[in-house]
């Protein structure tokens, strides 16, 4: 798209979007509660068409609200992309690659230097400060995954006035701040009753608040209530999965379950605060599945850059903005959070931070059909599990490009390319990089650029690189 035309649309946005917006109009500020689910992908729960979960609370969450059907995480990883949704920003901005650096002691083997790994820096802008900075309460309870396990670096410095971080679902010795769990209850039902005192807090005093709730659900272990296990090992016996470990899809689904409750007990709280009407309510996920059997069958999952890998739901939920049972195509991924969050509430985006996503605000409000045109990147520098017998990295650098109907995918360390039309084979079952090399070498073109334009470090060979010690 032409710059003129860009600017244009998102003046036109603006100018719609600005007729809602609470100081716009006067009215009292919305609060934000965002939920991020881990690890739920595509098929990860009931009203994303997977029959045989039990999801009641999220599924009437989505019949309240818009639910988009091309929504997007920035990584197949958690790591990068909880620092996307926190900033805003692409990773070539952050640092944000991957979660660890599995290709230590093997930088040999590897063609390119590969760029450093970083956690949240704490001179970015989170969203929880530019909130903070508008006068609202701020509040955080889950997985943070955003330092890179530096301590400097935890969500308390980062625009929070109440942070708890959990590394796991029942062990206390990895929560920060230090909490005594109580007998069977595990980390996301506590930080869910502490996040309900929270909002009841900031109610009773009139204060407008922003909850970020990022539960540990449904990551691995694979453990939860014993009675929702034996439930679902029931409903479930004789099933097929298209799953290696199908043996722990009923423990996934019992998970799946318990997240639903907790999801239930916030909703039903602010029902009962009489603030349900004036709180904007979003869920998504990190990245898609680690089983097959839950990325709505598109093909890859969890670490893939393959759509299983990448695509997760969305749902906006606010009462006489967003219109109930409504549904966009649209392709929207995790930095466009960010921008929506500010837009919705009415709070001004920051001077000094660049933000890379769209704001959703118009599409949500019914204001706009479609969003500009504008390809979406993933930069993905990570390097796992390589094959001594095939001199293969199983999981090497690659990047993706969507643009329109297509998507590209780079795989920098072998130098190789796949393109699909996913309107026409949205399992990406046929490569069309030798039918179509003319729109393959446009999209590493706008690949190319787009990591020009966000600062991205060159593609430098690696001077110790010897494949053959």
């Amino acid at each position: 798209m032409n710059t003129f035309r860009r600017t244009t649309l998102q003046l036109a946005l603006l100018l719609t979007c600005g007729n809602l917006l609470p100081q716009a109009l006067g009215a009292e500020r919305p609060n934000v509660v965002f939920i991020l689910a881990d690890d739920l992908g595509y098929g990860g729960l009931k009203c994303y068409g997977t029959d045989w979960l039990e999801t009641p609370n999220l599924d009437r969450l989505c019949s309240e609200g818009m639910k988009f059907t091309n929504g997007y995480a920035s990584h197949p990883t958690c790591q990068p992309s909880r620092i996307a949704i926190l900033s805003g920003q692409y990773a070539p901005r952050t640092g944000g690659y991957r979660v660890m650096d599995h290709h230590r002691g093997k930088e040999h083997l590897i063609k390119y230097v590969v760029p450093k790994l970083t956690g949240l820096a704490l001179e970015k802008t989170t969203f929880a400060e530019r909130f903070r900075q508008a006068g609202y309460t701020t509040a955080m309870y889950g997985k943070w995954h955003a330092g890179n396990y530096n301590k400097s670096l935890h969500p308390r410095y980062q625009g929070f006035d109440e942070a708890y971080v959990c590394k796991s679902h029942y062990d206390v010795k990895r929560s920060d701040p230090h909490v005594d769990l109580p007998e069977g209850m595990d980390f996301s039902e506590y930080y869910t009753g502490l996040a309900i005192a929270f909002m009841e807090d900031a109610n009773e005093t009139g204060k407008s608040f922003f909850l970020y709730m990022p539960y540990y659900l449904i990551h691995a272990p694979f453990e939860t209530r014993q009675d929702y296990i034996d439930y679902f090992r029931k409903k479930l016996e004789g099933r097929a999965f298209p799953d290696r470990n199908a043996e722990r899809i009923p423990i996934v689904a019992a998970m799946t379950k318990h997240l639903d409750d907790c999801v239930g007990r916030l909703l039903d709280a602010l029902k009962t605060m009489g603030i349900e009407e004036n709180t904007i309510v979003v869920f998504t996920s990190d990245n898609g599945a680690y089983t097959p059997a839950l990325t709505g069958g598109f093909r890859g999952q969890k670490g893939h850059v393959y759509e299983g890998g990448m695509r997760v739901p969305y749902i906006f939920k606010w009462p006489g903005r967003i219109k109930p049972r409504s549904e966009s195509t649209e392709r929207i991924t995790h930095i466009d959070l960010y921008p929506t969050f500010l837009d919705l509430a009415g709070v001004s985006h920051p001077d000094d931070h660049v933000l890379d996503g769209e704001s959703l605000a118009g599409l949500l409000t019914g204001k706009l059909d479609r969003l500009p045109e504008r390809p979406i990147c993933c930069y993905h520098p990570k390097y796992g599990q390589y094959h001594p017998k095939k001199k293969r990295w199983v999981y090497p650098w690659r990047n993706v490009i969507y643009d329109g109907n297509y998507k590209l995918r780079e795989v920098v360390e072998y130098g190789t390319y796949e393109l699909y039309n996913l309107e026409d084979d949205p399992k990406e079952a046929h490569d069309l990089t030798k039918g179509h090399p003319e729109r393959a070498q446009q999209l590493i073109k706008k690949l190319r650029r787009w990591e020009r334009d966000t600062g991205a470090p060159p593609l430098t060979l690696n001077p110790d690189y010897a494949p053959k010690k």
